[in-house]
């Protein structure tokens, strides 16, 4: 299992350290600032999975920190608790009002910290897992998609790090609805989902876009190794036939597909995501011919 990323935020650097061992010895991935303004800058590039934030900071506040990470949707998710050595109603009272996860003031119990961190990560975990999940497949839905797809694309833009973009259309869900039902369209949607999941690395990302197409991302991909999950999916879906229902009926449908990867003469994700979905037209053509 991946390791949770927590960020401290702290310039008392004696803390710092003693934070710093404790959170590693507990199997979280550990970075640590001890607050200066191109934190922000860090907090982008890390994406950490909880922040814990000293509200008295050298060059920028903790409070101010919180108040710029509310500015973008994908910051502003990003659980923070507050350290403090004031145990000052009003800092509490502004610190919540910024939406801050939890407020524990300092010299702290170490196990109470703990406690408060397991407990921010879990709600963070249960919230996202509800709102960015499709409800008939399990997979990504498409506003998670959204998200990710910017991000790939900034940190491509930026880092130079390339990733692959697929859409993938059920040719003939609609044909299976009219003739057998929606149920069995439901059930052909599942399928795919599960099989494809199979079929991708765990790193990849796979989304329901909406009704019969998916999106997948794939981190760290060029051309040729796209080209070749794209082949073995085909392999294991075209013209295969899977056995829904009491009567035993043999569904079989193919899918078209369409990928690009990531290159700097791409201004946005958009531009690259309306590259797929031309070549996934032009592979759904070309198999009705």
């Amino acid at each position: 299992m991946e390791k949770k990323k927590i960020l401290i935020i702290e310039d008392d650097e004696d803390l710092l350290e003693v934070l710093q061992v404790r959170l590693s010895s507990q199997g979280y991935e550990v970075h640590t600032n001890i607050g200066k303004r191109e934190v922000l800058r860090e907090i982008r590039s890390i994406w950490p999975d909880l922040i814990l934030l000293d509200i008295t900071l050298p060059e920028i506040s903790g409070l101010e920190i919180k108040a710029e990470l509310n500015k973008n949707t994908h910051t502003a998710s990003i659980p923070v608790i507050f350290l403090t050595g004031k145990d000052s109603v009003s800092d509490k009272v502004k610190g919540l009002g910024l939406g801050a996860d939890d407020y524990i003031a300092k010299p702290f119990d170490s196990k109470e910290l703990m406690s408060r961190i397991e407990a921010a990560l879990r709600r963070r975990g249960f919230y996202e897992e509800i709102s960015m999940t499709d409800g008939l497949t399990g997979v990504y839905n498409v506003k998670f998609f959204q998200k990710q797809i910017t991000l790939f694309f900034n940190i491509a833009k930026r880092y130079k790090k390339i990733f692959a973009l697929i859409i993938i259309d059920i040719d003939n869900l609609k044909d299976i609805n009219d003739t057998y039902g929606h149920l069995a369209g439901d059930f052909i949607l599942k399928e795919f989902s599960s099989l494809t999941k199979k079929t991708l690395r765990k790193s990849d990302i796979l989304a329901r876009y909406g009704g019969d197409e998916f999106a997948i991302i794939m981190p760290e991909t060029d051309e040729e190794h796209a080209a070749y999950a794209i082949d073995r999916l085909k392999q294991n879906i075209n013209g295969k036939p899977f056995v829904f229902g009491d009567k035993k009926q043999e569904l079989r449908f193919n899918i078209s597909v369409g990928m690009t990867t990531y290159r700097d003469t791409l201004t946005s994700e958009l531009e690259m995501f309306g590259e797929a979905d031309k070549k996934l037209y032009r592979d759904k053509h070309k198999a009705s011919k």
